[in-house]
C-alpha cells in the first residue's frame, strides 16, 4: 500500500501537458520552458528556475567563490573543463562536463550530492536503481522515478561508472511517449539543454545504441518530496545515525567498486571524517590496519561523536595526539608497537569504548564459536553485536585474524549509523 502511495505521490509530481520543443532549442523557445512545466511544488519550481536561468551551484574553483553561470542554450560545460559543486554539510566535489553539471542540479534542487549513487550518507535521497540495459515507461514506473532523479550511464557492463565513458542528466517527465530530461554537454561541445526524446531513441542516443548501460537512478526519498509537496521544510534525517554534521569528505577510489560489499562503509566512514584514503584514489581496502590506526581512528571517532573539536596536530610522531586522547577517557592504549597489525578482537576492544550506552541499542549478543568465556575482549565484542554492528564472518569472529581496511570501515560505518545496524 505504501508503495502504491509513494508512487502517486510521485506520478503526480510529473506534469504531462507540456509539448516540449526538439533536442535543440533556439534563443526563443529557451524562455518558453518554465519550472512549472515539470513540478507543482512550489519550492521545487523556484529552484528549477534559478537552474533554468543559470544560477545552478556549479563553481570554477575549489574555494567556489566563482560561480559558472550555465543558463540553457548556452555552451557552458565543455568536455574535460573541471568544475566543483558545494554539497549541504560544506564539502567540495570536483567534475567536470554532463556528470558535475548534473550534480551541481541535483544539488541546488535538493541539497544533495549522490556522487557515487548509492544509498549511504544523503540528508535527503535514495538509490532506486542500477545496472539497467534499458529505459522504459513500464520500467520507470515500476521504479517509481520521479522529477529531478539523477541518471547516470556508463559503458562499463557490471554498471559501475569510475573509469568509464557516459552521459548524466536530471530527469524532469516522462509519458508512454517520450522522456524529457536536463543535461550539460548535450551535444559534446558544451551545450546546456532540456530534450526529449521518445523511448527508443533515449536507448539509441544514451544506452544500445551507445555500448552503455544505467549505472544507476537517485532521487529524492517520498518522504522528503511529501513534505515539499505539503509545504513544510524539508526535515533531513541526522545524516548519519548520530553524528549531524559531515567532517570529512566522499572518496572517490578507482579500488572500491560500487558492488564491493563494504562500499557503502567507506563511504559512510570517509564522510564522517574518521577514515580517509591511503591517497586522493586508492582506498586500499584488503590492506592490514596497525595499531596507530585503529588507536587514531577510536580517536577521531569519539571527538567527532561528541563535537569536541579536538585539535590531533602532532609534534612528534603522527599517531601520538590520538593516543593521549584515547588515554583521557581512560581508554588503555598499548603504545609500545605502534606499526603492528591490529587483530580485530583489539580493534573491537578499542571501538566499543567510543561509544555510550545511549547510542548502542540494547539487543541479543551473537554467540560466536571462537570466542572463550572470559577474553579480554569478550564484553567489548557482546556490547557491539547485541547493537548489531558486529556479525562475524559465517558465524565466526575470528579474534586473533588481522584487521583490514574494508573491515574497519564497515565497522565504523554501522556504529555511526544506526541505520546501517543488523537488525
Amino acid at each position: 500500500m505504501k508503495r502504491r502511495i509513494a508512487h502517486y505521490i510521485l506520478t503526480a509530481l510529473l506534469t504531462l501537458t507540456l509539448a516540449a520543443p526538439a533536442v535543440g532549442f533556439n534563443a526563443a523557445a529557451v524562455d518558453n520552458i518554465k519550472s512549472t512545466d515539470y513540478t507543482n511544488i512550489p519550492v521545487l519550481a523556484e529552484r528549477l528556475d534559478r537552474v533554468l536561468s543559470g544560477d545552478v551551484e556549479l563553481y570554477g574553483d575549489i574555494h567556489c567563490s566563482s560561480n559558472v553561470r550555465a543558463p540553457l542554450n548556452t555552451r557552458a560545460v565543455p568536455l574535460g573543463k573541471t568544475y566543483y559543486v558545494k554539497s549541504a554539510s560544506g564539502n567540495v566535489y570536483s567534475g567536470s562536463s554532463c556528470y558535475i553539471y548534473a550534480n551541481a542540479v541535483y544539488a541546488t534542487l535538493f541539497g544533495d550530492v549522490p556522487f557515487h549513487g548509492d544509498d549511504v550518507g544523503w540528508l535527503n535521497s535514495r538509490r532506486v536503481a542500477g545496472n539497467l540495459a534499458s529505459a522504459s515507461y513500464d520500467g520507470f514506473t515500476r521504479l517509481g522515478v520521479g522529477f529531478g532523479a539523477l541518471l547516470r550511464t556508463t559503458s562499463n557492463r557490471d554498471g559501475g561508472y569510475n573509469g568509464s565513458s557516459g552521459h548524466s542528466m536530471v530527469i524532469l517527465k516522462y509519458d508512454r511517449s517520450t522522456v524529457t530530461y536536463l543535461e550539460g554537454n548535450g551535444d559534446g561541445k558544451g551545450l546546456v539543454r532540456v530534450a526529449e526524446k521518445s523511448w527508443d531513441s533515449f536507448n539509441n542516443t544514451h544506452l544500445a545504441g551507445k555500448g552503455r548501460r544505467i549505472s544507476f537512478i537517485v532521487q529524492p526519498t517520498e518522504e522528503y518530496m511529501e513534505t515539499l509537496a505539503g509545504g513544510g521544510k524539508a526535515v533531513a534525517r541526522d545524516l548519519v545515525g548520530y553524528f549531524s554534521t559531515l567532517g570529512g569528505r566522499r572518496g572517490n577510489f578507482i579500488d572500491v567498486s560500487l558492488s564491493a560489499w563494504y562500499a557503502g562503509g567507506v563511504t559512510a566512514a570517509c564522510e564522517i571524517g574518521v577514515l580517509n584514503g591511503r591517497s586522493e584514489s586508492r582506498f586500499a581496502p584488503m590492506e592490514s590496519v596497525t595499531v596507530a590506526e585503529g588507536v587514531a581512528v577510536c580517536a577521531k571517532f569519539l571527538s567527532r561523536y561528541y563535537a569536541d573539536g579536538w585539535d590531533f596536530t602532532a609534534s612528534g610522531a603522527w599517531y601520538e595526539p590520538y593516543y593521549s586522547y584515547c588515554r583521557l577517557w581512560g581508554i588503555d592504549v598499548d603504545f609500545s608497537s605502534p606499526n603492528k597489525p591490529i587483530k580485530r578482537a583489539d580493534f573491537v576492544r578499542l571501538m566499543s569504548r567510543a561509544l555510550p550506552d545511549a547510542a548502542l541499542s540494547a539487543g541479543k549478543p551473537v554467540a560466536f564459536p571462537d570466542v572463550p568465556a572470559g577474553a579480554y575482549y569478550a564484553d567489548a565484542l557482546s556490547r557491539l553485536s547485541a547493537a548489531g554492528v558486529i556479525l562475524g564472518a559465517n558465524g565466526r569472529f575470528m579474534p586473533a585474524s588481522t584487521l583490514t581496511r574494508a573491515e574497519m570501515a564497515q565497522i565504523v560505518a554501522r556504529m555511526a549509523d544506526k541505520n546501517l545496524r543488523w537488525k
